[in-house]
């Protein structure tokens, strides 16, 4: 009876590493999957109409301002606590750096220009289109904001950095990681270089918490 146990004991333990390792790795012939980094949970606290106008709103002269690459504007939407997390992908892995302003004439990664989000799309409510990289397409057009999906971007990240020895993160990374992504919203532009980013309420007023700059990101 033990012997049977510990057999079926070192199957899962196996199973589990495995599902683990290929986590990590991703088919450049499959959509890009956010399987392993989305959790569905009903998201609370937007829930009538006027609520949704006000983040809509917001987005929308985020993106304004965005595109006319004012940095004084931005900055309003960063939070002084939580920054701005920017998501890039350098290699073959995410990684993410806090910043407490956006500045277009230093992009992050210094090879990505922020180049022009201008749309003609109108807000909707759904869940986060994904992207196919092998048919460079996405699941869905438009400009979408995600009220329903909690993401887990960052931690994930943050996992695969510390197994480098020479990236160091902060003491508190765990705390600025939560502060930026938990409760945010995903909005997702599906420009021909899109505009990815999370808007998070903290303290009755509403932020950009978020930049993805790596996600749809084909070339690594």
């Amino acid at each position: 009876m033990q012997h049977k146990l510990l057999t079926i004991l070192s199957i899962c333990l196996i199973g589990i590493a495995v599902s683990c390792n290929n986590s990590k790795k991703q088919d450049e012939t499959d959509p890009v999957s956010d399987s392993s980094l989305l959790v569905n949970e009903p998201s609370s606290g937007v829930a009538d109409s006027a609520d949704r106008k006000y983040i809509a709103d917001m987005v929308i002269a985020f993106i304004k301002a965005y595109n006319e690459r004012d940095n004084a504007k931005i900055k309003s939407f960063i939070n002084t606590d939580a920054g701005l997390m920017i998501i890039h992908r350098p290699g073959a892995m995410d990684w993410f750096e806090k910043v407490s302003v956006l500045d277009f004439n230093k992009p992050i990664p210094s090879y990505y220009p922020y180049a022009s989000a201008e749309n003609n799309y109108s807000v909707e409510y759904d869940v986060a289109p994904t992207f196919d990289c092998s048919l460079e397409k996405w699941s869905k057009e438009g400009l979408i904001i995600d009220l329903t999906t909690q993401t887990n971007f960052l931690g994930p990240i943050a996992v695969s950095l510390k197994e480098f020895d020479d990236v160091e993160l902060d003491p508190d990374y765990e705390a600025q990681i939560e502060l930026a992504e938990k409760d945010s919203y995903r909005v997702v532009l599906t420009t021909k270089t899109p505009l990815i980013f999370h808007v998070k309420q903290i303290d009755n007023s509403w932020y950009v918490t978020i930049l993805d700059r790596g996600y749809a990101d084909c070339g690594a």
